[in-house]
């Protein structure tokens, strides 16, 4: 499997539609839009792989600006010799994260029965499970995980439950072939008991041999150690540049 980096970006982008708000998600290959309209900063992206910083103040800040919501934007590759017109609107570097990419692996593995995909009805459990995780309120949980997702054949919400309980949740986009993550997470009081990875291991099993040829996501740093441990390599880093006031809690 031979990916570059500027490729996996717009699969990236591609498969942030499921949380996007129709008419935001907009993807190029040198750049792409992808805005949820809610109020968490996590979900108003913007990525510019362009060295022309006319392609990043028209498709990504300017947008982003008109939303009026707090929003990200992403450089990587020649889009790094952008950074100055960020600078010159007021915008801060907080942090680079990895794109991380996980080959296809045959190795037949334990199904694990806890886990199990999600229908409709299961839905409001999930994003309970991101309301605490995420920072979200209920609308935004419900823009992240909207119902439409599972009426997507290429969009899957897995779910690990103990009894009645859901644990931790996550949501899966076939992409370019690749299965893309999305919203992984964890019931915070039952975070660091190996719950995340005994999800995503069997849900990327099954993907696997459903015929995806990898896995690929953006990492936070906190989530950074669990895929490594998965298997997943660092294939570019992003960097991350938001509004003071959106990062840091100011009104």
């Amino acid at each position: 499997m031979d990916y570059q980096p500027a490729g996996l970006l717009r699969t990236l982008g591609a498969a942030a539609r499921v949380w996007s708000s129709a008419g935001y998600h907009e993807t190029n290959p040198e750049w792409w839009l992808a805005l949820s309209g809610g109020s968490n900063v996590n979900f108003n992206l913007a990525c510019c792989q362009s060295p022309l910083s006319s392609e990043l103040s028209e498709h990504c800040l300017q947008p982003l600006l008109d939303q009026k919501k707090p929003g990200i934007i992403m450089l990587a590759g020649p889009g790094l010799s952008t950074a100055q017109t960020l600078i010159d609107a007021g915008w801060v570097n907080v942090g680079a994260q990895p794109l991380m990419l996980l080959s296809r692996d045959d190795e037949v593995r334990h199904e694990d029965p806890a886990v199990h995909s999600l229908a409709v009805e299961d839905l409001a459990s999930a994003r309970e499970v991101l309301t605490h995780s995420f920072s979200l309120d209920e609308a935004g949980a419900i823009t992240v995980i909207p119902d439409t997702a599972i009426q997507d054949d290429s969009t899957t919400v897995w779910g690990l439950s103990e009894g009645d309980q859901l644990l931790a949740t996550v949501t899966i986009v076939r992409e370019d072939g690749l299965a893309v993550v999305w919203s992984m997470a964890t019931r915070s009081e039952s975070q660091r008991r190996g719950y995340g990875r005994r999800l995503l291991e069997t849900v990327l099993a099954r993907e696997f041999h459903d015929g995806a040829t990898g896995s690929l996501l953006n990492s936070s740093k906190a989530g950074e150690r669990l895929y490594r441990e998965l298997g997943f390599s660092a294939v570019d880093y992003l960097q991350l540049w938001s509004r003071p006031r959106w990062v840091l809690g100011a009104n």
